[in-house]
């Protein structure tokens, strides 16, 4: 897979949390070196939080690991314009033991 357009990764920027019936939204905003914005909406359930967290961290944070861990990996291109978050487990199914924090 090809890495995104510019050498460095897109900044992450989790905005706009949302409560959902399982868990919570966030707007996200992908920001490129050249000025090129993607824009997203991405969910993430509670189980998958507690799972990749432990509960140790903010769902915010969880939200943003995991879009860094598919951003070193893929194009935001590939990416729908909204998302759950355990969807990156079919992309990248090594997401769980890369990015769960352990005891």
């Amino acid at each position: 897979m090809s890495l995104p357009e510019a050498t460095r990764l897109p900044r992450v920027d989790v905005q706009e949390e949302s409560e959902a019936p399982r868990g919570w939204s966030y707007h996200v905003v992908l920001e490129y070196e050249t000025g090129r914005v993607s824009e997203h909406t991405v969910s993430l359930n509670w189980v998958d939080h507690d799972y990749w967290s432990g509960g140790k961290l903010p769902p915010s944070m969880v939200v943003r690991q995991v879009l860094e861990y598919l951003l070193a990996r893929m194009d935001a291109s590939g990416f729908p314009a909204s998302f759950d978050a355990a969807r990156a487990r079919r992309w990248f199914p090594a997401i769980d033991t890369d990015i769960r924090i352990q005891g």
